[in-house]
């Protein structure tokens, strides 16, 4: 135990120092643990999978808690992992989570000085995509990096986004090949996989539809609660009227009820955070018939090239995660 302990806290040093080979092949070795890990133990949802393996491999973070394994007590490697490691990784990682604010273009400007205003009276009209012309400069490199990656990486790209990016004829021959299925059976499993992404894109359409029929409730009942206190304060000054009294009956249950509404509104949005477009990482590995930690490890080292190819700015060109 003393050898196989001396030998993993080398390895792990390797990985730590930047050692391309060892940090793929623990990838490879363990990448499946770790995506996994939020979904078996906190049962988180599946789509956080992807974001918190990310997380864990940023900054090297896994790697410098990696260099603390010793081997006492006769601790077994993927004990410590998990319960030393994985498990502060997680918590870490769930206290940088941000909620994600949804504001309706109703929402009233108050204090504005100008009475009924909204966002949608002062934000600029859309811009239509048909009109659009993109920047030259952007899309030239962007191209030039495309043609850059070779055709297994332009798979994985695709198959990131599969709800978007239909594969082409030589794609799916190149999938194919690599998954060691016939064509029929191929596109058989790509249809499968497409299918419950459109099931999920369809949900979320649903939920976004939900959400803005409960914020819409909510704005004017907000606004039917502030005149009602309007009205209470102009009763203020009379003794023992029955209409105020009425209307802090009615103000009592208002804010009841818009208590309800708030809570189902917060409901909504963190059912709809949950759901992410990108194809799953698990999904990408039936695909390619490879197991979910190679495909954990091709998928963050090409994140990592684009990221250095566009400058840092790979996050918000269309690498996302699965």
């Amino acid at each position: 135990m003393a050898q196989e302990s001396a030998d993993l806290k080398e390895f792990f040093n390797a990985c730590a120092s930047g050692d391309s080979t060892a940090r793929r092949q623990f990838q490879e070795e363990y990448g499946e643990d770790i995506y996994n890990f939020p979904v078996k133990i906190y049962g988180a949802a599946l789509e956080a999978a992807g974001d918190f393996y990310v997380y864990a491999f940023e900054r090297d973070r896994i790697f410098s808690r990696l260099k603390t394994f010793e081997g006492r007590n006769s601790i077994q490697f993927r004990t410590f992992l998990s319960y030393y490691v994985l498990k502060h990784l997680f918590l870490e990682w769930r206290r940088t989570q941000k909620e994600v604010e949804t504001v309706s273009l109703q929402t009233p400007l108050n204090g504005s000085g100008e009475e009924d205003r909204t966002l949608e009276d002062v934000l600029p009209a859309t811009v239509s995509f048909e009109s659009f012309e993109p920047d030259s400069t952007a899309s030239g490199a962007a191209t030039q990096i495309w043609n850059s990656l070779t055709p297994e990486d332009r798979l994985d790209l695709k198959l990131l986004s599969l709800l978007e990016c239909d594969l082409s004829p030589d794609e799916v021959r190149l999938l194919a090949k690599s998954s060691g299925r016939s064509m029929r059976d191929t596109l058989i499993l790509v249809s499968e996989v497409l299918d419950s992404l459109k099931r999920k894109d369809e949900k979320v359409g649903r939920l976004r539809d939900e959400l803005d029929s409960v914020w819409g409730w909510i704005l004017l009942r907000q606004k039917e609660l502030q005149e009602i206190n309007k009205r209470i304060h102009l009763l203020s000054t009379i003794e023992n009227d029955g209409t105020r009294d009425q209307l802090m009956e009615e103000k009592q249950a208002l804010e009841q009820t818009l208590a309800k509404r708030y809570r189902q509104r917060e409901r909504i949005t963190q059912e709809m955070q949950t759901y992410k477009l990108t194809t799953p990482y698990k999904d990408i590995a039936r695909l390619l018939n490879l197991t979910v930690g190679t495909v954990c490890s091709r998928i963050f080292r090409l994140r990592e090239r684009l990221m250095h190819e566009f400058g840092g700015q790979g996050n918000e060109r269309g690498i996302h995660h699965g």
